[in-house]
């Protein structure tokens, strides 16, 4: 058994040892192993005595409800017994969050966090979650958890600064090696030295600030450049001007939500204006970035993507005026041979 487990078990025997009754019911099998869980997560040494002069009473009312609504009561009753008995409540368990970067570069995260930061942090994946997109296959929720959470912080770190210096956008170092980059990003590695695939570094690299450092060898630094590539704040207001939202056919998140994508890839010889720009949130960001989906803007900008089963979706921009005044763009889904 591992020890978090083996811990967790022999604390609940010390409190059912104060139990009888509760620990009748769950060798019958009237209580499940859940219940029994909820009820221990809300019992201390202290309170165990107290709950034991009501259990017989308290019971029949826990043994219909789900582990989850038995969690629910037993804090509602353990409550109540602190104020009874003038008990203090129990120390807050500290919050943690463990981050490790794992030997394929991805980054494993587990943590506990107290009631209200996880409450926060469920309503804003919520609140983040972008739709299921035709063409892909579907999300799981973990999944789409994970993507809400890249989100979150894209969106922190692109306006932790907005009051003062406009966008602001320190995110991740990429570097790319000149001699594997011939008109397209085929590698790139973050600045620790972990690999990103072509298609995510490609994605980052639509709206970012690039510097150049010429290097001699593997380590003599020779030049460093100056920022291009960038969307300055002038075009990437006027960009909003247009776009309003994210121009992916069926998404309207905001703005601020929002990246500004090459649609032909600075890479490739496509240039840093408006006729080159596109509004897209970042996950349909990602798409768009993926093999065998491509994009056309066309002068008036309206916008075409074509998914990889060869549907064509088109959208216009939103009518003329500041963003939010008039209906979301329309949007058209035609057969490519259309």
């Amino acid at each position: 058994m591992a020890r978090p487990r083996a811990g967790a078990t022999a604390r609940h025997a010390r409190l059912l040892a104060h139990l009888p009754v509760t620990a009748a019911a769950w060798a019958d099998g009237r209580l499940s192993s859940g219940q029994v869980e909820a009820m221990c997560a809300n019992l201390t040494l202290d309170l165990v005595d107290p709950f034991a002069q009501h259990e017989a009473a308290v019971l029949p009312h826990l043994l219909p409800l789900s582990a989850t609504d038995v969690a629910t009561a037993m804090r509602a009753w353990r409550a109540c017994a602190e104020d009874i008995h003038g008990t203090p409540p129990a120390p807050e368990r500290p919050q943690t969050l463990h981050a490790t970067r794992l030997l394929d570069g991805h980054l494993a995260v587990k943590g506990t966090l107290g009631a209200e930061t996880g409450d926060l942090l469920l309503t804003a994946l919520r609140l983040a979650h972008t739709p299921e997109v035709d063409g892909e296959a579907p999300r799981s929720t973990a999944t789409r958890r994970a993507d809400a959470l890249g989100d979150i912080c894209r969106f922190f770190l692109d306006h932790q600064h907005t009051a003062t210096s406009g966008r602001h956008r320190p995110h991740i170092n990429l570097v790319v090696d000149l001699d594997h980059h011939q008109g397209e990003i085929t590698r790139a590695t973050t600045i620790d030295g972990n690999p990103i695939d072509r298609i995510t570094a490609g994605r980052l690299l639509c709206d970012s600030t690039l510097h150049r450092v010429l290097m001699q060898g593997k380590s003599a630094i020779l030049d460093y450049g100056r920022a291009t590539r960038a969307i300055p704040p002038p075009l990437w207001t006027v960009t909003v001007l247009r776009d309003h939202h994210c121009r992916f056919p069926g998404c309207d998140r905001p703005s601020t939500w929002c990246e500004a994508h090459h649609v032909t890839p600075w890479e490739k010889g496509g240039s840093t204006d408006q006729a080159n720009l596109v509004l897209l949130c970042a996950r349909h960001h990602h798409i768009v970035h993926r093999p065998d989906w491509h994009a056309h803007l066309h002068p008036d900008g309206t916008l075409q993507v074509t998914d990889p089963r060869g549907t064509l979706r088109t959208t216009r921009p939103p009518p003329t005026g500041p963003p939010g005044t008039g209906p979301p763009g329309q949007t058209e889904r035609l057969p490519l041979s259309a």
